[in-house]
């Protein structure tokens, strides 16, 4: 059994690591906290990190202009 305890302005529980082992989950694991009928899942997050999105970027960009078309309302060009 675990307990809710303060931590910061927030609340938070601690993991054994014997559950983390259980689940092959690091303490540096990106997680998804989703809860459903008065329960809390938590699951690894299938989401990319800001590193792992950009891993293969060489820095060698084309950047070319775009026509966005022309202004509709009240914007400004």
């Amino acid at each position: 059994m675990m307990t809710i305890q303060k931590w910061g302005n927030s609340q938070g529980i601690r993991i054994p690591k014997t559950i983390l082992d259980e689940v092959h989950w690091s303490t540096s694991e990106n997680i998804e906290l989703i809860t459903e009928n008065d329960t809390i899942i938590l699951k690894r997050s299938n989401k990319l990190t800001f590193d792992e999105l950009f891993k293969n970027y060489d820095e060698n960009v084309q950047c070319e202009e775009f026509d966005w078309g022309e202004s509709v309302g009240a914007e400004k060009w």
